[in-house]
Formats: C-alpha cells, sequence, structure tokens
C-alpha cells in the first residue's frame, strides 16, 4: 500500500492504497518506483510530496480504520432496526443475535487484514 504524503510533515494527502495506475505513463517512468519518494523533480506544485510505502504496522492500522468503521455504521443500522416498534419478537432475536455476531468480529484470529463481517438478516 501507498499514500500520498506531504514530506516536511508527513501528512497524509491521499488515502491509503496501490499505486496510482497512470504515474508512470504520465511521467515516462513506468516501472520506476525510486522516483516516487520525493516528487519535487516534477515540478513545483508537487514540492515535498512524495508517494511513500505504508509499513505492515500502518496498513494494519488502515484496514483496521476500515473494518471497525464498516461495524459501527452496521451496529447503528442494526440498532435503530431492533428499536423500531414495527418489528416482532422474532425479528428482534434474529437482529440481536446479528448484533453480538457483529461484536465478535474483532476477536477473529486474522483480524483486520481478512475480518469476516456477517452478512444482514434478510426478515
Amino acid at each position: 500500500m501507498w499514500q500520498l504524503r506531504k514530506l516536511s510533515t508527513n501528512e497524509a494527502l491521499s488515502e491509503a492504497g496501490p499505486l496510482p495506475n497512470n504515474w508512470g505513463p504520465i511521467f515516462g517512468l513506468h516501472g520506476f518506483q525510486e522516483k516516487l519518494g520525493d516528487l519535487s523533480w516534477i515540478g513545483p506544485s508537487y514540492a515535498d510530496k512524495g508517494w511513500v510505502k505504508l509499513s505492515s504496522d500502518e496498513q494494519k492500522e488502515v484496514f483496521l480504520a476500515e473494518v471497525m468503521a464498516t461495524l459501527a455504521t452496521k451496529k447503528a443500522e442494526t440498532e435503530k432496526i431492533i428499536s423500531s416498534p414495527d418489528i416482532t419478537v422474532e425479528q428482534k432475536s434474529v437482529w440481536v443475535n446479528f448484533l453480538l455476531s457483529l461484536d465478535l468480529v474483532p476477536l477473529q484470529a486474522d483480524f483486520p487484514f481478512e475480518a469476516r463481517i456477517p452478512a444482514s438478516p434478510v426478515v
């Protein structure tokens, strides 16, 4: 994973992810990665910017943030459904079990890299 950063402050300027596919052909450097650490050679608008390869700890933080955001969204939606007065006891039981299974996601052995988030119930 790579991230565009401001080199003087290490501030992230883009989301972490793979290198853009079009950077090489645009600058005539397809296949060269040693020029990515400092983009000042492109021009003044790129001074103090560079693509940085994320360490394994930084990658884990990115994956963890993504998974936790997904879990928070699913939990909020589930709690809204559970608190609805139109839900039956059977449906509420299914949604409560789903909510409990969401709580177990961080306990998976390969969390956060291969987090298996359960599918929402269909009731």
